[in-house]
């Protein structure tokens, strides 16, 4: 059989970043084993169904390349892949174990069931259906049928046995039936339970391996007790470990930014991203950390999945992402840079095609060494796109740099114009240090004197490039004309 993975979401926001690992891992997995990686949408709780929730998973998934071979956006033979429109399918093996005695119709309502719950948590007994629909006559269903009272269908979970299956991550796992309650199959409303709905859709969609957290992993017994009673074989169950904080608590949207959204939003590059969550829990059985997609697809093994719960740290995905950027080409990162303001910030784009694009090149080589990702170089660029403010006397005067008060400071602005309007080779970083640091030898200054000043009156802040990277990128006209304004403004 075709080896078949699934990834199966319901629609209820922003895909978040646990929802990618699993994605990833049955991609990976799926393509390892040169089989098919499906999606499919499970939208029976109409309680919590978001409308835009798949277009934007769609979106997201081919951001990151991570394309099903099938799926709502290119469908295949085994379609429909929303649950919604597959009702009459579950109806019929709903029906099915009805005819076979192993489910029943359940007609207590929600406050008969609020209040089994309440008493059995005021006895310390676990909180479970009580059975008390599961052995009613033929003629008292048929009763409450006439009378049209709204059911559920449960499974009728057999007892005293145990349900043992083995879990390619967490290995041999055993449960006793007695702890296992009568799952809702369908509910009163006519949509089948998430239970019901996936394991019918798994089995008729080939689904040969099962990829998911490890929250799902007290339902599978059930779930393999729903295989046994439709007579069907159950896929391979792998449990992923939990995604935890850097407090190693549990990730959640509390916790902060969560949604991949918000990481494709500040322009962390895909293949830091696919990079550093493929690493979320899976060794690698190497040193080394940096992979591509085909690489990732060529180790993969589902048995080095860790047991325990792996730390997502926003660090240590700025650390890889990088590292990536550092090796684009400067062409490279002109076109990726223009491609993510084209998507995410429209007025800097404005800003950015109204300047030399040689200009703007020198400006992301400068940063290509220092940024972590893309939403970093609007905040750190301020000064290369609009004319900088003065900077304040406690930003000049620096008694480290030997600049003792604001008269230093116009003498060091002033030997930083001369050495300007007296040299005209200053098309490299290396000519304009040459310049500098012999005409500050001859005036016998301090260089920090002169280029600290410099460099602040050049961007208005504290903190940005040096004086000289600051000059290179200006150019010598611009250079000057900022120069001149502040010893103007400063007398």
């Amino acid at each position: 059989m075709k080896t078949t993975t699934r990834f199966a979401p319901s629609p209820t926001g922003y895909l978040h970043i646990w929802s990618l690992r699993t994605v990833l891992y049955n991609y990976l997995f799926a393509k390892k084993n040169d089989g098919k990686f499906m999606l499919r949408i499970e939208d029976t709780d109409r309680t919590r169904l978001v409308e835009w929730s798949v277009e934007n998973m769609l979106g997201v998934l081919a951001e990151v390349w991570l394309i099903p071979d099938e799926g709502p956006n290119n469908p295949g033979e085994l379609g429909p892949y929303y649950q919604s429109e597959r009702l009459d399918i579950y109806k019929k093996y709903v029906d099915q174990l009805l005819e076979q005695d192993k489910a029943y119709r359940c007609f207590c309502t929600s406050e008969e069931l609020d209040q089994m719950r309440k008493e059995q948590e005021e006895l310390g007994l676990p909180t479970k259906y009580d059975w008390r629909h599961r052995y009613l006559s033929p003629e008292e269903i048929k009763e409450k049928l006439d009378a049209g009272i709204a059911h559920t269908v449960r499974l009728k979970v057999p007892k005293n046995i145990e349900v043992t299956f083995e879990d390619s991550v967490k290995g041999k796992i055993t449960v006793a039936s007695k702890d296992i309650d009568d799952q809702v199959l369908l509910k009163t409303d006519g949509f089948p339970t998430y239970h019901m709905a996936a394991l019918v859709d798994d089995h008729l969609m080939g689904v040969t391996h099962v990829i998911r957290g490890d929250e799902w992993i007290p339902s599978t017994p059930k779930h393999i007790l729903l295989h046994e009673a439709l007579g069907w074989e159950p896929p391979v169950y792998s449990h992923l470990p939990l995604l935890l904080g850097t407090d190693k608590k549990k990730l959640s949207k509390r916790t902060g930014d969560v949604a991949v959204e918000n990481y494709l939003e500040k322009w962390y590059l895909n293949e830091a991203l696919i990079n550093y969550i493929s690493l979320l829990g899976w060794n690698p059985k190497t040193t080394e950390e940096f992979f591509t997609l085909e690489e990732l697809i060529d180790r993969f093994d589902i048995s080095h999945v860790h047991k325990a719960g792996a730390v997502f740290d926003v660090e240590r995905l700025n650390f890889f992402n990088a590292k990536y950027l550092k090796e684009l080409s400067i062409d490279q990162l002109f076109s990726k840079f223009k491609l993510y303001l084209s998507r995410y910030d429209h007025e800097f784009l404005s800003i950015v095609e109204n300047q030399n694009e040689i200009y703007v090149k020198k400006i992301l080589e400068e940063l290509s060494t220092r940024i972590q990702y893309f939403a970093q170089v609007k905040e750190l660029t301020t000064f290369f796109f609009e004319e900088p403010n003065i900077p304040s006397e406690d930003i000049l005067v620096n008694q480290k740099m030997k600049i003792e008060d604001i008269n230093m400071v116009k003498k060091s602005l002033q030997v930083s114009l001369d050495i300007l309007n007296s040299n005209d080779n200053l098309e490299s970083i290396d000519n304009i240090k040459s310049a500098y640091i012999e005409w500050i030898k001859s005036a016998w200054m301090k260089n920090g004197q002169v280029l600290w000043p410099t460099r602040a009156v050049l961007s208005g802040e504290q903190f940005s490039p040096w004086a000289l990277e600051m000059i290179y990128i200006l150019g010598k006209q611009k250079s000057i004309q900022r120069i001149q304004n502040a010893l103007d403004k400063i007398k």
